[in-house]
């Protein structure tokens, strides 16, 4: 009888997802071609981790992402998971560039990365494309905590010759994901698998979409942004950290310290490049991260390239070297940085990397 009844009530609520499954679909229909799907059918399941090969980006993708739909972009990865053409070889000289979404390179192709434009640059600096290979392994809200996990992983696996860590300033900030217990990366388990393609099979609902849309809407509405528009109509300065700013930067301080003890068993070389926000570069902020990052890098004796005055040598920096404009006095748009900004970063990272010997001559 309970076996009975327990059917009944199965039944009545699988009969009901599918009726709102349905209406859902009905309400939220529109041309799918805009979401990514387009070129290579993978859909959502290509934002999503990878539990194999050298990089955790899906890989083998030739597609468009679409965060903001007015800013679609080709993303390509090749076979280990690298957001890149080129497949490792034993024979190049070979740099892992690991980092957050400024690494990544949101809203530009794969060339108009940093990571790119610097192999180009090392390419032409050695007459031969062949010679060296600069991997992208950056992902979007990655954490030091993130990073670490990653060169513990996979990154020490592939034996690059050296790796360029890239600090950005929210980074001691985004260590509240851990306080918070959010982990950005999964760890590579039957478990974490399993919450992957669950997530992909829930993102596929209808349900899902039309929930997502109400939460955003609801959200972009609370902090001021015009969903006509897509972003910010405003780039506020960054808030100062609350009061426990010295707790996270004294764990800050011990993840770097085991990245750094991690590749130095490995012998792998370490550098770190900082890239300051919009706001650093038009010295309207100072940088707290900055101070931070270049203590460590002097008390472990690895190198350092701060990429600020770089920046901020360039005219008009915050407009051409980030996704901004300026309206009205103050700078409206995207903060992560443009193509020339990528291309900057690129040409001082390769000239730093020589005059400093940290490439071979």
């Amino acid at each position: 009888m309970l076996l009975r009844q327990a059917a009944v009530y199965l039944a009545i609520i699988v009969a009901t997802l599918v009726a709102a499954e349905s209406l859902a679909r009905i309400f939220d229909w529109q041309p799918r071609a805009w979401d990514g799907s387009a070129g290579d059918g993978m859909g959502a399941l290509r934002y999503y981790h990878s539990p194999s090969g050298f990089g955790d980006l899906v890989p083998n993708q030739n597609g468009l992402w679409v965060i903001l739909f007015h800013r679609p972009y080709n993303v390509r990865t090749n076979s280990v998971g690298f957001r890149n053409t080129e497949e490792p070889s034993a024979s190049a000289f070979q740099i892992l560039a690991v980092g957050d979404s400024q690494t990544f390179g949101p809203y530009l192709a794969n060339e108009d990365t940093w990571t790119a434009w610097s192999e180009a640059y090392l390419a032409d600096h050695y007459h031969n494309a062949a010679s060296v290979r600069v991997f992208n392994a950056g992902i979007a809200g990655y954490t030091i905590l993130d990073e670490l996990a990653y060169l513990r992983e996979k990154g020490i696996h592939l034996k690059p010759n050296l790796v360029i860590l890239s600090v950005v300033e929210n980074d001691i900030n985004d260590l509240r994901k851990e306080k918070n217990g959010v982990v950005q990366r999964p760890h590579d388990d039957v478990q974490s698998r399993a919450i992957i393609w669950l997530k992909a099979l829930v993102r596929g609902s209808a349900l899902f979409s039309v929930a997502e849309r109400i939460k955003s809407r609801m959200q972009l509405a609370a902090v001021g942004i015009d969903i006509r528009q897509g972003e910010p109509n405003e780039i506020r300065p960054a808030q100062s950290l609350p009061d426990d700013r010295t707790a996270l930067a004294r764990r800050y301080g011990e993840l770097f310290r085991e990245t750094v003890a991690l590749l130095k068993s490995q012998d792998v070389p370490l550098a770190v490049i900082f890239m300051p926000t919009a706001d650093n570069v038009a010295k309207a902020v100072p940088s707290e991260m900055e101070s931070t990052i270049q203590a460590l890098t002097a008390e472990t004796g690895t190198p350092y390239l701060d990429l600020t005055p770089v920046m901020r040598a360039q005219t008009d920096a915050p407009e051409r070297l980030y996704l901004l404009q300026r309206k009205n006095g103050a700078l409206t748009g995207n903060g992560h940085m443009s193509r020339e900004g990528h291309a900057v970063v690129g040409r001082a990272l390769v000239e730093w990397l020589i005059a400093n010997k940290l490439v071979p001559p």
